[in-house]
């Protein structure tokens, strides 16, 4: 569906070129699609807790900014089909928790900067009524979720600058990648609208998957191979706002 979007998209920007003012109008209308650009920021929740070498571990995700864009077809009145790009970091922070107070600069604390894309297919529902102009609106749907880690972050886990500064957890050096997985994601939102073609969104939603360890088996199998014992669910709450413009017959 995604696919075939992009390229209708494509195939109608260069129909549009290569036509007069007069035709491309009448192209326009003739279609019915919402396209819209969101900006704000998630927090992406997968704490873990695992013991390597006899010492206690703790990671987490920072909060990050976060940036969406997509295309919806309306079906009917309430319920239309969107496809939609989001993407944003949130950096990856493991914790040595037998050192206090944890600070980066004795490196109990090691950040990996990673970022998160997210290639989404999902039915939303738009609410029957509205309020002072103002319409509500579920979503639900399923996603391709890739996890991956920047150079910088390989680089560190990799600790070519030479212990202590970089690897992972307990071990020196471990090789670290990006996590590709299968989500789903549900949430909701308001449209504001303030001109004929153009309303202001407001948007919540929920990426859910399976916990990343970005690429590390889940145990040790060896005393110096890094491992990774993730396990569970990864919620990533993405809080955006921004504009959706309508193309086509209102």
């Amino acid at each position: 569906m995604m696919k075939k979007t992009v390229q209708g998209l494509m195939a109608l920007a260069v129909l549009l070129v290569g036509t007069g003012p007069a035709q491309a109008r009448d192209i326009l209308q003739s279609i019915q699609l919402d396209v819209f650009a969101l900006g704000g920021g998630s927090t992406l929740v997968d704490m873990q807790n695992w013991q390597s070498a006899g010492r206690p571990f703790h990671s987490r995700f920072e909060l990050g900014p976060k940036f969406t864009v997509g295309v919806a077809v309306p079906y009917g009145k309430l319920l239309s089909i969107e496809t939609a790009f989001t993407t944003g970091p949130n950096n990856f922070f493991v914790t040595n928790l037998d050192v206090f107070p944890h600070i980066q600069a004795d490196n109990s604390i090691r950040e990996y900067p990673i970022r998160f894309y997210s290639g989404s297919i999902a039915g939303v529902v738009h609410a029957p009524f509205n309020v002072f102009r103002v319409k509500p609106y579920a979503e639900g749907g399923v996603e391709y979720d890739r996890y991956s880690p920047t150079p910088a972050a390989i680089t560190l886990a990799q600790n070519l600058g030479g212990a202590p500064n970089g690897g992972f957890a307990t071990v020196s050096t471990a090789i670290i990648t990006h996590n590709d997985k299968v989500g789903i994601s549900v949430g909701g939102g308001l449209d504001r609208k303030i001109m004929k073609r153009l309303a202001f969104r407001i948007d919540l939603r929920d990426h859910i998957t399976g916990s990343p360890a970005f690429g590390l088996p889940f145990r040790s199998v060896s005393g110096n191979t890094a491992f990774f014992p993730a396990i569970g669910r990864a919620n990533n709450i993405e809080y955006t706002a921004g504009f959706v413009f309508h193309l086509g017959k209102l």
